[in-house]
């Protein structure tokens, strides 16, 4: 009810306006909430997502082809005992092959492939620079960032190398070279070592021969001046053996051993000594000399190096903090590795002097024993028999010296394959790069997350009135009705449009049918323009009409007259003229086409010819219509801005508030509403107007009422349907009241379920209905 309180809020429970009333102020965040937020946006979302998706298929279409190509290789790791008589396997050694896998991302291996192939020069034309820009080492650094990865199996020996190239054959070409290039570089570094050690073995053979020879030149010389005779194959013991002489034999016998023992030594620390430190590390392993701290360093060494080689591949440039932390840790793991290494030749050279004075003792020790039985025995044979022993001893070195020469030389010629080559690279059919289907579904998940978040963004920036709770909670007064999106102006041609139900309800609820003594004066005003106010006016005034009730419309919007339009009328006088006192009420007021209605125009004179909109002469004039009609609808100008919307909502008995859905910030219907605050007028409620119902599910009975709740009824096969009358005259006198027991034209009786006849039906004014 209006009477008593206007301006208290009115629940919109029973209307199936929403979920919360105007106490609801604590309403929860809900996963529902961000479905309608999604419903509401899905067109920004869906464009964002499209034009991603677009962009995406476009930039992959103009991307180049790339092509990849790999060969696999076996890598054997080089066995410096091996025995050609006796089977041997070795293990597989994860240091070993994280070498051989920097190896062959090397400059040693890469530079010859990079001038053979002249990758400097294809790498210039590939990037559009002008020939011999690119030096070598520039070349090597690009080659190695964008064109070649090298992939280890794990716990096997195969290496793969795969190059990329916009161009299929070269991508192969790439790889084939690359592996060739490894295959000699092993090949060359095994044969150079062994090559060397057979010379220095060769050396040590030489010497041991002229000293044997010295020995038997010794032994002759003393032969003949001791008139000695020996037979061949003779021993060179000539007297009987005693215990001291079994005693040096011993002692000559670890001489011998010593002395082998110390040649090895020394041929070993010859060969190392001019190994640089990059062989001496690869040959470690190879000569058993490796310690745990050593392989522990060198493994933190090549973790470092392959750090540093991950994050050129990820874009880090030299001075970024990451990449220097890196390059720093890689160059104190190499300086802690060459000290290591450092020390295994200063271990060789302290090995060798220790051997050196084992031998040097044992030499002294031999030399005492000898002098010692010489002096006792005072025998003239004993320098005789000194020397053959010394010529034995010689002899024995010297036959193990021919023994490890020819085991050498045997196993120099034996072919070795440290790599073979498993699979050759071959031309790519299809590109690997740019995959279309990943980057299409990229762009979808980017286009996805972009327009989701656009929408959610432009949500929270969207400060308008969206659901019924907001209305309650920042302007204090209830929801009379929501009228849904596309409303336009009723007309007799479709009485049971599915917008009328909207402003049916908000009769329902103003009360219009009640007993009145005098006529009720309603306006119906807006914040901005273009909120609706004049439709919602005409179809309110359209519903009472429709009802029974006589009905007023006046066009208060000077400004921007339309309410003629609606009726088909001509706008040349009107309530200009009668603020102006030129003209009188019967003069003015206009007959229109829908039955009960009649209208009182804008007039042709504008604000400026009226110098102010009359407070008193409207008043007066809502007096007269008092007693003339039910229902008086004033179409209004916005309240925010124009002083006449002031003037109305004085004079008037119910103000109504119009809030367009997500059309105009919040503040703009606050401030409307304090303005009719100040004034005076008596605002009853609001009215939400063009309400997207489906896709709000705050308004979910709507979007149900339209499609289950209609107002046609199935006609009877056979039957027609009454003709709706043409005009006012024919609607209030063909037609009596319709129950659903009554017969229309010779028809049977209608069921609630069967389509009505198209009538319209005008109730006779009841004592109870005045006001």
């Amino acid at each position: 009810m209006i009477d008593g309180q206007p301006n208290q809020p009115q629940t919109a429970y029973g209307y199936g306006y929403g979920y919360g009333t105007a106490s609801s102020n604590e309403s929860s965040f809900h996963v529902n909430d961000l479905w309608r937020v999604i419903k509401n946006r899905w067109p920004t979302s869906v464009t964002i997502l499209v034009l991603v998706m677009v962009t995406g298929y476009v930039v992959t279409k103009l991307q180049p082809k790339i092509y990849e190509s790999s060969a696999v290789l076996r890598v054997e790791k080089e066995n410096r005992d091996l025995q050609v008589f006796q089977a041997t396997m070795d293990g597989f050694d994860p240091i070993f092959f994280q070498t051989e896998f920097e190896m062959i991302q090397s400059k040693k291996v890469l530079y010859p492939v990079i001038q053979k192939l002249d990758i400097a020069g294809r790498l210039a034309k590939q990037m559009e620079l002008p020939e011999g820009s690119l030096s070598d080492d520039q070349a090597f650094q690009i080659f190695r960032k964008s064109n070649l990865e090298v992939r280890p199996f794990r716990n096997t020996k195969l290496i793969e190398i795969v190059c990329t190239s916009q161009k299929p054959e070269e991508a192969a070409l790439f790889a084939n070279t690359i592996a060739d290039a490894y295959e000699e570089t092993r090949r060359n570094e095994i044969s150079g070592r062994s090559d060397a050690g057979l010379k220095a073995l060769e050396g040590e053979v030489e010497k041991q021969k002229k000293l044997v020879s010295e020995s038997a030149a010794k032994i002759e010389k003393l032969r003949k001046e001791l008139k000695i005779d020996e037979l061949p194959g003779a021993s060179a013991q000539v007297q009987s053996t005693t215990l001291a002489d079994m005693e040096i034999q011993r002692k000559e016998t670890q001489l011998s051993e010593l002395r082998a023992d110390m040649i090895s030594r020394k041929v070993r620390l010859e060969k190392v000594a001019d190994l640089s430190i990059e062989q001496l590390e690869s040959t470690l392993p190879a000569l058993n000399l490796e310690d745990s701290t050593t392989a522990s360093t060198k493994q933190q060494y090549l973790q470092a190096l392959q750090n540093v080689a991950q994050m050129q591949k990820q874009g880090y440039g030299k001075k970024h903090p990451e990449m220097e932390a890196a390059i720093r840790v890689v160059t104190e793991r190499r300086d802690q590795l060459n000290k290591l290494i450092s020390g295994v030749r200063r271990a060789l050279s302290i090995d060798l002097s220790v051997a050196q004075a084992k031998v040097e003792s044992l030499e002294k020790e031999v030399s005492d024993l000898r002098e010692k039985l010489r002096t006792d025995r005072t025998d003239r044979l004993a320098p005789y028999n000194e020397a053959r022993r010394d010529m034995e001893t010689q002899s024995q070195l010297l036959d193990v010296l021919t023994s490890r020469y020819r085991q050498q030389s045997v196993e120099s010629k034996i072919e070795t394959r440290p790599v073979q080559i498993v699979n050759k690279a071959e031309p790519s059919v299809r590109p690997i790069k740019p995959n279309l289907k990943l980057n299409l579904a990229l762009s979808m998940v980017v286009g996805l997350v972009l327009g989701l978040s656009l929408a959610f963004f432009i949500e929270y920036l969207d400060t308008s009135i969206k659901t019924m709770d907001e209305v309650e909670k920042y302007l204090g007064v209830s929801v009379l009705a929501v009228i849904p999106k596309g409303a336009k102006f009723l007309s007799m041609d479709d009485p049971s449009s599915r917008f009328a139900e909207g402003y049916r309800i908000l009769s329902a609820k103003l009360n219009l049918t009640g007993s009145r003594d005098i006529a009720r004066s309603i306006t119906v005003l807006s914040g901005g323009p273009g909120e609706g106010k004049s439709t919602t006016s005409f179809n309110l005034a359209w519903v009472c009409a429709q009802s029974g009730m006589k009905v007023l419309v006046i066009d208060a919007d000077i400004r921007r007259p339309t309410m003629h339009n609606a009726v088909g009328l001509e706008n040349t006088l009107g309530l200009g003229e009668w603020l102006a006192g030129q003209a009188s009420l019967d003069e003015l007021i206009q007959a229109t086409s829908v039955p009960n209605m009649e209208i009182l125009t804008a007039g042709s004179l504008g604000p400026d010819e009226l110098g102010g909109f009359s407070r008193a002469r409207f008043g007066s004039l809502l007096e007269i219509c008092r007693t003339n009609y039910d229902v008086i609808v004033v179409d209004s100008p916005p309240v925010l801005g124009i002083s006449d919307a002031s003037v109305v909502c004085q004079e008037v008995d119910v103000t109504l508030l119009l809030i367009q859905h997500r059309r105009y910030p919040r503040n703009v219907s606050m401030r409307a509403k304090r303005v009719i605050d100040e004034v005076g007028g008596k605002l009853f409620g609001v009215i939400l107007n063009n309400v997207n119902i489906k896709t709000d599910d705050n308004y979910y009975y709507y979007a149900g009422y339209s499609t289950q709740y209609g107002y046609k009824r199935r006609v009877p096969r056979g039957k027609k349907r009454a003709e709706t009358p043409s005009s006012p005259a024919a609607a209030q006198t063909e037609v009596p009241p319709v129950d659903s027991t009554t017969v229309v034209s010779g028809a049977d009786p209608i069921s609630p379920y069967e389509e009505a006849p198209k009538v319209t039906y005008i109730r006779p004014p009841q004592e109870e209905d005045r006001f």
